[in-house]
């Protein structure tokens, strides 16, 4: 009997799929569960695998965490202007209020499940740094100085940010057009203060 020959491709090709299957697991217990209440054995146990092969494959269950969030930011596709069109204040504003709006309205349910732990799990705060990073860098590239103005800067802020969204819906405003709403209010603001530098 000859043994087996495993290639390296095939090897890498199966390593490849187990890492997909632990972090899809650790994606659903996520959901389910929580970060903080999910263990590595429940999610070992969702993907088929033994807890050393999560360990094998991510060092911890830190790791694990970060790289799910890691994944799940861009899945939900966090706003980037790289492949916007528009020129010009008013229509960059109202993509970047259409954009945000839709994000956290297709996020909603990740947003629910981790606010809850932010206090308690450094990854999530880890994640939730770099998502606000990104999302100032954003905002200072369509808004540019207007956004150093401390009136400017809590208007688009507050306008902007997912209770807000929540509050509109609730209201009985669609995405759309509570987003609509908001840009026009920010266009405003952004009009009274270039006025106010001249």
């Amino acid at each position: 009997m000859t043994p087996r020959q495993y290639s390296m491709e095939h090897r890498t090709a199966m390593a490849a799929r187990t890492r997909e299957r632990i972090l899809d697991a650790a994606l659903a217990c996520y959901r389910e569960r929580g970060v903080g209440a999910t263990s590595l054995q429940a999610v070992a146990r969702q993907a088929e695998v033994s807890a050393a092969t999560i360990l094998n494959h991510f060092g911890s269950a830190d790791e694990l965490a970060r790289v799910v969030v890691g994944r799940l930011a861009e899945t939900l596709q966090v706003p980037d202007d790289s492949d916007w069109h528009e020129r010009g204040r008013t229509p960059r504003v109202r993509r970047l209020v259409g954009e945000m709006f839709a994000f956290y309205d297709r996020s909603a349910p990740w947003f629910e499940i981790f606010r809850a732990e932010l206090n308690v799990d450094p990854v999530l705060r880890e994640g939730e740094a770099a998502f606000w990073q990104a999302i100032q860098a954003l905002y200072q590239r369509v808004l540019g100085d207007a956004l150093n103005d401390p009136h400017v800067r809590g208007a688009v802020f507050g306008l902007t940010h997912p209770a807000t969204v929540t509050a509109l819906r609730a209201s009985g405003l669609t995405p759309d057009d509570g987003a609509e709403l908001i840009a026009g209010t920010l266009i405003r603001t952004l009009d009274q203060w270039e006025g106010q530098q001249r």
